[in-house]
């Protein structure tokens, strides 16, 4: 296989399992495979081959050369790569080849696998902006973790003025995609957009055609380097967060977002309709969520999005189809969780006080009590990391920490570190870094090879924080803040 493609696969899997980054014997456990075909999905991929042994991460990448698709499989153990390498052989109508790793390339894996993650760090900042993009609802829904396969992701030249329902057309007439869109999305302050279809079938032909795109000042990244997962950092019942792209959630979008209902929208192509809204209204997106039988329109201005729900119903026929259509405009997609403002002193130590004992109670090893013990500490904290979201990929619970671990020493051994909570009577420290990227790196060093733990999934913060909230809530004056009931825990999510 050629080295380049090689490589990619390397940086996918890493930014799939940013742990095997500190481990360079993987390419021992790991299985190539070419001429993979388009129905098949990491998840089909993974399942063909689970009999063998426990397997790690499955990537596949778009080979545009041969307009086919290339995959690796990675193994926690070197005799089940072996002994699948021995049983399987080519399968027709799922992949052509499959095979171990060369010794040439093995022989200088270290270097290879220290290259893709360079790669995969310069890349970071478009995996980002690639996942701000996506709704969490679409994640929740990907059984086959194919959403990165089935998404053009164009990025856009500083001259480019496209909207959505142009970079639609451009996509159909000069790549060539065929099949039926479910999201069209401009993200206009990081210069890329994206076009989501039902099925990846066929798009791997996309890429052959990517030169045609410079007359457009556009240019087509491989979304297969950024696998996307869900994380747990949605559904908790705040049903318009979970439908928007994540970069829509800032308050700048307020007011801007219309939902759309009717019995068409399950069947509706989210490019054709989005090219028809546009000839009378700008929009930056229109998701189409079949499940929910919904869509959501993001308008350029709030007076965009007042003038999209004062359409007539023929507009909407025009646009969507004759089945009927209704346009709620949102004004304020449910809020991000923070703390209350203005507690008393005496609040927060009384809070202070209660997560210390339930810790206390806990074992040494017990990652579930002291991380809810560590989150709550760190968000009662005036700034806390905890209210910008995405916990669980930027942090690690450390446990079983020596005497002279301080958070300023941990603070100072690792970099990059947002915040620190350190609760020596249980050895445990919660480490928050500024970006995924970050905290992936600080997983290959040595203090954290043997003491880290995943840290809580976001939607286990977001109990805690709940909890936290509704203890402070039920304080008796004098020194709760003021006497309210609890709040509805539905209307508390982690923002992006």
């Amino acid at each position: 296989m050629d080295s380049v493609i090689l490589r990619h696969l390397i940086e996918a899997l890493l930014e799939r399992q940013p742990i095997l980054g500190g481990d360079s014997t993987f390419l021992r456990r790991a299985l190539v495979f070419g001429g993979v075909t388009s129905i098949i999905s990491p998840v089909h991929l993974e399942s063909i081959f689970t009999r063998y042994g426990v397997v790690m991460a499955t990537v596949l990448l778009r080979d545009a050369v041969r307009c086919e698709r290339v995959g690796m499989l990675v193994f926690s153990a070197e005799i089940d790569c072996l002994c699948a390498a021995v049983m399987e052989a080519a399968r027709p109508g799922a992949y052509r080849t499959i095979s171990m790793v060369d010794d040439e390339i093995l022989h200088n894996s270290v270097e290879l696998v220290k290259d893709a993650a360079d790669q995969q760090s310069r890349r970071s900042s478009t995996a980002e902006a690639f996942r701000r993009m996506v709704p969490w609802r679409y994640l929740e829904a990907d059984a086959l973790e194919d959403i990165n396969l089935r998404c053009l992701l164009l990025r856009m030249g500083a001259r480019s003025t496209a909207t959505p329902g142009y970079l639609y057309g451009v996509a159909r007439s000069e790549l060539a995609a065929s099949g039926r869109a479910c999201a069209v999305v401009a993200y206009y302050s990081s210069r890329m957009a994206m076009v989501v279809f039902d099925e990846s079938r066929d798009i791997e032909r996309c890429g052959s055609r990517s030169a045609e795109l410079i007359a457009f000042h556009l240019g087509l990244y491989d979304s297969g380097l950024f696998p996307l997962v869900a994380d747990g950092a949605g559904g908790n019942g705040a049903v318009t967060r979970d439908l928007l792209p994540l970069f829509c959630l800032s308050p700048d979008f307020l007011g801007r977002v219309v939902l759309l209902r009717g019995p068409g929208i399950a069947e509706l192509d989210a490019g054709e309709a989005c090219r028809r809204v546009e000839e009378l209204h700008p929009v930056e997106a229109l998701l189409v969520h079949r499940g929910d039988r919904l869509a959501v329109v993001v308008a350029r201005s709030r007076g965009d999005a007042r003038a999209l729900t004062a359409e007539s119903g023929e507009f909407w026929r025009r646009a969507c189809g004759p089945q009927p259509i209704t346009a709620q405009l949102i004004d304020d997609p449910s809020p991000a969780f923070m703390p209350r403002p203005l507690l008393y002193p005496e609040v927060v130590n009384l809070a202070v006080a209660r997560a210390h004992r339930r810790m206390d109670r806990c074992t040494l090893d017990d990652l579930h009590g002291l991380g809810r013990g560590l989150v709550e500490l760190e968000s009662l904290r005036p700034s806390s990391s905890v209210r910008q979201g995405n916990l669980a990929r930027r942090g690690f619970i450390l446990l079983g920490l020596h005497q002279d671990m301080t958070e300023d020493y941990l603070m100072q051994y690792f970099g990059d570190v947002e915040s620190c909570v350190v609760y020596m009577a249980r050895r445990a420290a919660l480490v928050i870094f500024s970006t995924p990227e970050a905290a992936a790196r600080a997983l290959r060093t040595p203090m954290a090879d043997g003491r880290s733990r995943d840290t809580p999934r976001d939607d286990q913060v977001v109990d805690y924080l709940l909890l936290l909230q509704y203890t402070m809530l039920r304080v008796d004056d004098p020194l709760a803040h003021e006497d309210s009931q609890p709040l509805i825990p539905a209307n508390y999510v982690l923002p992006p």
